[in-house]
């Protein structure tokens, strides 16, 4: 039997496996290597698209099913294919979702507002209030009115996306509940300036159960890494779950074992003290 084999690591990006503004390093590179040689199998999990993920990890032994859109999809890395969506309610619900995002234009006028459909992210607010950050990552996406995305039973929609000051997004907070919004929906922080919907239920948690739901994968230890509130559920259906030193406080509450900081290299901490020194 191989050193890891039986063992997945799931792993969040930003804030655990990539520093803020930075790149994965190097140690954490190549413990992932080693693991993976050594048998053990590797999938990431996060807010991002697919093509937006690429562009960090794609010299990463990714051998696994890996999470998407904050738990929205769940897909084969190396067939690029998708395995499994869960987007934002239609049928009956269907157009609450078009007339929430354009009550967000009209409530908040300056946020960044962000449509996520599978193969697109379609920013549907002025092009001047757009994420600073987003001209430096690897995002696929386009400016377009709202309604070429009203129909979400053609195109589903997978999240909705909003970026602002923490003030205004606790007013989309009393506004997602004011229209019903709230229960059609799992909404949380991804970092204190995003505010993101997925559909109820959806979680990269809950994907995490669906990867034990497929044959190849039942029997399998998993341990997962986060450092925000949006991996909680996550870190609580994992095996073992794994919070980095410089998480949320109610993400270190909710993980199994707190490791050392993104800048440390999170990943061979994990594979020494998780792994092969056994802790939980």
């Amino acid at each position: 039997m191989s050193a890891y084999e039986n063992t997945l690591i799931i792993s969040d990006l930003d804030g655990t496996l990539i520093p803020r503004g930075g790149v994965i390093s190097e140690e954490n590179k190549e413990a992932l290597q080693r693991f993976v040689a050594g048998g053990g199998r590797f999938a990431i999990a996060t807010g991002r698209t697919p093509e937006a993920a690429a562009g960090y990890v794609g010299d990463l032994p990714i051998n696994a099913p890996s999470i998407f859109f904050n738990g929205s999809m769940l897909y084969d890395w190396q067939k690029q294919e998708v395995l499994a969506t869960r987007p934002l309610p239609a049928g009956d619900a269907k157009d609450i979702w078009p007339r929430f995002a354009a009550a967000c234009q009209q409530s908040f006028p300056h946020a960044c507002i962000e449509v996520y459909t599978a193969d697109n992210c379609h920013i549907i607010s002025e092009e001047k209030y757009d994420d600073p950050r987003l001209p430096f990552e690897y995002y696929k996406y386009e400016h377009c009115a709202l309604d070429r995305l009203t129909d979400t039973e053609k195109t589903p929609w997978l999240k909705f996306f909003v970026n602002d000051e923490p003030a205004v997004l606790h007013r989309l907070e009393r506004l997602a509940k004011q229209m019903g919004v709230d229960v059609l929906s799992n909404s949380f922080y991804s970092e204190v300036n995003y505010y993101e919907f997925v559909a109820a239920g959806v979680s990269k948690g809950t994907m995490v159960e669906e990867i034990r739901k497929l044959p190849e994968w039942q029997g399998y230890r998993i341990i997962a890494a986060g450092d925000f509130l949006n991996d909680n559920e996550m870190l609580q259906l994992a095996d073992v779950g794994v919070a980095s030193g410089n998480a949320h406080e109610m993400t270190k509450a909710a993980a199994d074992v707190i490791g050392c900081t993104v800048e440390e290299h999170l990943m061979p901490w994990i594979i020494e003290h998780v792994i092969d020194g056994g802790e939980e």
